[in-house]
């Protein structure tokens, strides 16, 4: 199998990681890397059956996909097999709605939902016996 042959859905080798793709673009793919059932379990996970598995031409079959997109160029892949239309669907919807996550959490992070303040406000630890912890500047000003 070659370069040329690859396309959504391919089974591919990069490195050590193995892929499937979601697109190919011209010099680069877009994929979703496969990892190894001892790898703690993760939202973005794709639980794959063995016979999808042995139909792309895997020989391991105790992996699942992880539909975290990466980019990939072509020149460092090897194609290993292709997986059904539905199995590539199903990574596909996944793959997406991972990605909207990860948009909202960022939009979060960032603080967009904030009115313009280039600075967060200043956090308060307030103990469960109703005592604060106050910043020395604080402690200072109540003091004097």
């Amino acid at each position: 199998m070659e370069k040329c042959d690859i396309s959504s859905g391919s089974v591919v080798l990069s490195g050590r990681q193995t892929f499937i793709v979601l697109r190919k673009k011209s010099d680069s793919i877009v994929g979703c890397p496969l990892v190894y059932e001892g790898e703690p379990l993760h939202r973005a996970d794709v639980a794959l059956e063995w016979h999808e598995l042995v139909d792309a031409g895997l020989s391991r079959l105790d992996v699942r996909c992880r539909s975290i997109p990466c980019q990939r160029p072509v020149l460092s892949v090897r194609m290993i097999g292709q997986v059904a239309p539905e199995t590539l669907a199903r990574v596909a919807v996944r793959a997406e709605r991972e990605q909207a996550q990860r948009n909202v959490e960022t939009q979060a992070r960032k603080g967009t939902c904030q009115s313009g303040r280039s600075r967060p406000k200043p956090v308060r630890t307030v103990w469960l016996e109703g005592g604060m912890m106050m910043s020395r500047r604080e402690a200072a000003l109540r003091a004097g």
